[in-house]
């Protein structure tokens, strides 16, 4: 088991970087209403959140337009997508498997090799294609018996490809009755291209994975949440653990699922300093992959390279193994610190 290499986290007295773009956090702070609500929700510290939560699921299912039968909710997406591995691996013991195995495209987000290992899959995996995105043959030819579930990021983490609709849902169709395919959204509002959720979760066997980590900036609070059909996700609410979601993040959600035409206005900031940061990427020669996320992936040995000399000035970003570097988008002045700092190399290389 185990995924590509990553860049480690920071070592024990080393010094913290001056500007970090290696997280895919959001650039800006919580919108003001947000804040306005996160203060009011101080003064409650000392009594517990909901026991679960139903308050929250549904407003979720509220926006997204489906019954609250629909959603399960956890701490972030990571705590429902480890819901959702602690119950295939239930499954495939009832159907005699021995060692169940989780298959996905890598590079992929570090948490997934993490989370194998915590339930006791074995890690199977495809590479991307020569593009940076998922590759569906590759995916459903590498199924097999023992395969509990098969997850696959659109936007992609870290390359920011998507997986077009309509592939998609023949992908879905194809996939054997036993594997539970776990769709991951963690970027999806940055997307321009998002799949028809309606469509997606018709399917019984498909649970999509959202958060409000990433576009809606509230990372800290760690809230995600997860949409299927009402039989599977009643299954994972089996493992919604007590009090996981605390009173910050139930006060926020409500309000941050409000506040929809100033979270388009952070996005729209943010698309536009990614196609600066990726169009001056370009003009200097380095390759990009096109990304609906709110990152750049720079592939192979070059960008790898170019996310070494970041980090080696301070600039914190993902060194992907040997696939190549993402960089986070920042704001204005991040965009600007790191053309700065190509620019600056690369006159004096």
């Amino acid at each position: 088991m185990g995924g590509p290499a990553m860049s480690p986290p920071l070592a024990s007295g080393a010094s913290w970087p001056s500007l970090r773009l290696d997280l895919n956090e959001s650039a800006y702070p919580p919108l003001p209403s947000v804040v306005a609500a996160l203060q009011l929700e101080i003064l409650e510290s000392h009594r517990y959140p909901d026991f679960l939560p139903d308050r929250t699921r549904g407003q979720i299912a509220c926006h997204l337009g489906v019954v609250p039968e629909r959603v399960t909710v956890g701490p972030g997406a990571t705590g429902v997508a480890l819901a959702a591995l602690q119950y295939a691996v239930r499954r495939a013991a009832d159907a005699g498997v021995a060692t169940p195995a989780l298959l996905t495209s890598t590079p992929t987000f570090d948490g997934y090799p993490i989370l194998t290992r915590m339930v006791g899959m074995r890690f199977d995996a495809v590479e991307l294609d020569d593009e940076g995105s998922v590759d569906l043959d590759r995916l459903l030819a590498a199924i097999t018996p023992e395969t509990a579930v098969v997850v696959l990021c659109s936007p992609h983490n870290p390359t920011g490809s998507v997986v077009n609709g309509g592939d998609l849902n023949r992908f879905l169709a194809a996939v054997p009755p036993h594997v539970m395919t776990i769709v991951d959204e963690a970027y999806v509002e940055f997307s321009e291209t998002a799949s028809d959720l309606h469509r997606l979760i018709r399917n019984p066997g498909v649970l999509v994975l959202r958060t409000f980590s990433k576009a809606y900036g509230l990372a800290a609070l760690r809230v995600g949440y997860g949409i299927g059909a009402a039989g599977l996700i009643s299954e994972l609410r089996d493992h919604e653990v007590p009090f996981a979601v605390g009173r910050a993040a139930m006060a926020a959600v409500p309000v941050a699922l409000d506040a929809e035409l100033e979270l388009a206005q952070r996005i729209r900031s943010m698309r536009v300093e990614r196609d600066r940061l990726t169009g001056v990427l370009a003009q200097m020669g380095v390759r990009v992959v096109p990304s609906q996320a709110n990152f750049v992936f720079l592939p192979g040995a070059d960008g790898v390279a170019v996310g070494r000399l970041l980090r080696g000035i301070g600039i914190a970003v993902k060194e992907c193994g040997a696939a190549g570097t993402r960089i986070t988008v920042g704001d204005r002045s991040g965009t600007d610190r790191v053309i700065g700092a190509l620019r600056l190399t690369s006159r004096s290389a």
